[in-house]
């Protein structure tokens, strides 16, 4: 009888992460719900800037930027994060930039999301008119030799957390089982 229940134990020790890890990774992304984005609500982040996505590879983009709205100095040429960049790895923030489409972008270093990004423009988010309405009194335009932002490489913070958790929990399961296996002279492991 004790040695059932010490292999449905184990039995449930050993598949408890295989399910965990499944539901983790296999969990489909949450549509981005985001409040009213306006461009006033941008400035309640604090760094915004305005410009043209001039590069766009996936998820990093390179701004040519005309204003700054908020924040510090940015430089005219700006790299932008804009969601996850690991390979088959999303997130309901994610959000990709058009090659040559003018954007109001608030920015936490170089990162943005779904729910920090205006397209300016007839048959954008926000009308050029609009824009200008908005406009602070104290804009500013970019600086040579300011932050271009984006330099290091970028870890997705869920992915990171969903994987460390994941490889705490097998590193767990594997010291248990090497742990509760009999030795070789059938005596419980720590006693000799």
């Amino acid at each position: 009888m004790v040695d059932r229940r010490a292999a449905r134990r184990r039995r449930a020790l050993l598949v408890a992460p295989v399910v965990v890890g499944g539901a983790l990774l296999g969990a489909a992304p949450a549509a981005a719900s985001c409040a009213e984005v306006t461009p006033a609500s941008l400035l309640d982040g604090g760094e915004v800037v305005l410009g043209t996505a001039v590069e766009v590879d996936g998820h990093r983009a390179v701004l040519d930027v005309e204003e700054v709205w908020s924040g510090p100095d940015r430089a005219p040429r700006s790299r932008v994060v804009t969601g996850e960049t690991s390979p088959d790895v999303s997130s309901s923030g994610d959000v990709e930039l058009v090659e040559g489409e003018r954007y109001l972008v608030a920015l936490r270093g170089s990162r943005t999301d779904a729910c920090s990004v205006l397209v300016v423009g007839d048959g954008g988010d926000v009308t050029t008119a609009e824009l200008d309405a908005a406009r602070p009194a104290d804009v500013r335009a970019p600086v040579e030799g300011a932050d271009e932002g984006g330099h290091g490489p970028v870890v997705p913070l869920a992915a990171a957390g969903a994987g460390g958790a994941l490889a705490a929990v097998l590193a767990g399961v594997l010291v248990l089982a090497v742990r509760r296996r009999p030795r070789a002279d059938g005596a419980p492991r720590g006693l000799r």
